[in-house]
């Protein structure tokens, strides 16, 4: 207990003498950001329990206009960028999180973003006896074919610090998903003009 007494008094002491503003939303009027994500995505709170089944690394992008926040982060099948042809078959899945939230500005160089969404993981199968060919990144792949599918609602919380007033560094937390983000903010990026 008393740890927690003393973070809250020198969390408070720290934003007194930052002098920072609490909840100043005007600070979303000049947020238009863009970032990448990575982390966990496609495991399952529930009943008291963590279901890792589908549960792998995957990453994302979000952005931010006036405040309004959008990610996703996607999981792709283990096996599907492989460049070899063989017969062999693997059981594979994805998993995918759609957010929407919005900032909201506890101090100028802090942000909780209470978040809801959509999540969902396949299962199917990833065939090496086929090759395909994207040709705008100059990449092999094989065929994943879904057999089955679970959509899920997502709810969850973002935190993010600002180091720079350009920078943003941050981490979600959501039912079906963990990980973390890094944003440029556009409009007080050094090259904007």
């Amino acid at each position: 207990m008393k740890k927690v007494a003393l973070f809250a008094v020198l969390f408070s002491m720290m934003t007194i003498s930052a002098k920072a503003q609490w909840f100043d939303f005007s600070q979303n009027m000049s947020d238009v950001t863009i970032g990448f994500n990575a982390g966990v995505v496609g495991y399952h709170l529930g009943n008291g329990q963590i279901d890792k089944t589908y549960a792998d690394f995957g990453w994302g992008v979000s952005f931010s206009i006036i405040g309004v926040y959008a990610d996703f982060i996607y999981q792709c099948p283990e096996h599907k960028f492989g460049n070899k042809i063989s017969p062999d078959t693997y059981n594979d899945h994805t998993a995918l999180t759609i957010n929407l939230g919005y900032k909201i500005p506890v101090t100028r160089w802090l942000n909780i973003t209470p978040l809801i969404g959509y999540s969902n993981e396949t299962t199917g199968v990833t065939d090496c006896s086929t090759i395909n060919v994207d040709y705008e990144s100059h990449s092999t792949y094989h065929d994943y074919k879904r057999e089955t599918i679970d959509n899920h609602f997502n709810y969850g919380a973002g935190i993010s610090l600002k180091p720079i007033k350009w920078l943003e560094i941050g981490g979600v937390c959501t039912a079906h998903a963990v990980y973390g983000n890094i944003s440029v903010n556009l409009l007080k990026s050094p090259f904007h003009k």
